[in-house]
């Protein structure tokens, strides 16, 4: 069984590496073009072009509606490096589970109206963290995010009238802004010191919008069922360890733990992924999210 599950992996690592490897085919001859001009500006259609090839490569690979559980596994533990010694150019691409915690946007019931238990995970999960780290203003902090949410919070600024409001927290930079006017109005900079993408996600939702319930961050395990962080850690192995499986054994009682409108039973093809590439002497980088074929929140980090 320990060679057939040997193999299986190699197979799989050979299959990414190789689907990878188109990537670098396409771009090698796009950067022989721009390689008098490495600027900035042609760092980013570079940085534009491997992001479209990467994502048809995801797309294959993953394809939507599929349990790609040992892919998945593989892709979050294995970051692939790939280089060409001609050119000089370099690919780094990592990835890491994106639905490890719930979404900040079920803070708002008019999210979830079908499902009330995901607005209640939400509240109880934001309690916990405010609690554990001495949040200063509980009430301004979840008054902020539920603006943003609602879309109220860009009604509140200055925001050209005639282009269509946003509603929903949909990435973390977003977040992160909020984070920032949180803490200077209130000056408390704690909050941002917090691991929140430990306990939140940052994406647009709908009815059908689920957590990985086999990627759970044990920081949002313990947040959600008030379970000591050490218990989890103990008994919680990532991709490997069912929730079912978990609630069983610590004899944890609570619904929404088997909802299956809520958690996923099966891997989600839902991840965030990092991917630099280095060329005449630079670096540069870019993030965005792969969530069942289809991407966005594509951020260009420039040189590095």
């Amino acid at each position: 069984m320990d060679k057939r599950k040997t193999g299986i992996a190699l197979f799989i690592t050979l299959m990414v590496i190789a689907s990878i490897m188109s990537i670098m085919a396409v771009s090698f001859s796009y950067l022989e073009k721009v390689q008098k001009d490495a600027g900035s500006t042609s760092a980013l259609i570079q940085a534009n072009l491997l992001y479209g090839n990467t994502i048809e490569v995801l797309k294959r690979f993953f394809p939507a509606g599929v349990d790609n559980s040992d892919k998945l596994t593989l892709i979050y533990t294995m970051p692939l490096v790939l280089s060409e010694a001609k050119s000089g150019f370099a690919l780094n691409l990592s990835c890491e589970a994106l639905m490890i915690g719930v979404p900040i946007n079920w803070l708002d019931p008019k999210e979830s109206p079908k499902v009330p238990d995901k607005n209640s995970l939400a509240k109880d999960v934001l309690a916990y963290v405010i609690n554990i780290y001495e949040i200063e203003d509980p009430n301004g902090l979840e008054e902020m995010l539920l603006e943003a949410i609602s879309g109220k919070r860009l009604q509140n600024i200055d925001y050209e009238p005639r282009l269509k409001i946003q509603k929903g927290i949909v990435s973390r930079q977003e977040f992160y802004r909020i984070l920032t006017d949180y803490a200077l109005k209130y000056d408390d900079i704690k909050a941002l010191n917090v691991p929140w993408n430990k306990y939140f996600s940052f994406i647009k939702v709908d009815e059908k919008t689920k957590i990985d319930g086999n990627y759970l961050s044990p920081e949002f395990i313990s947040a959600a069922f008030d379970v000591p962080i050490e218990i989890v850690q103990d008994s919680w192995i990532v991709g490997e360890t069912t929730l079912t499986t978990f609630g069983k054994e610590n004899s944890i009682i609570d619904q929404r733990m088997t909802n299956n409108k809520i958690f996923s039973n099966k891997a989600l093809n839902a991840m965030h992924c990092t991917q630099t590439f280095a060329y005449q002497e630079r670096q540069y980088g870019f993030k965005f999210n792969y969530i069942e074929g289809r991407s966005d929140n594509f951020e260009f980090n420039g040189q590095e």
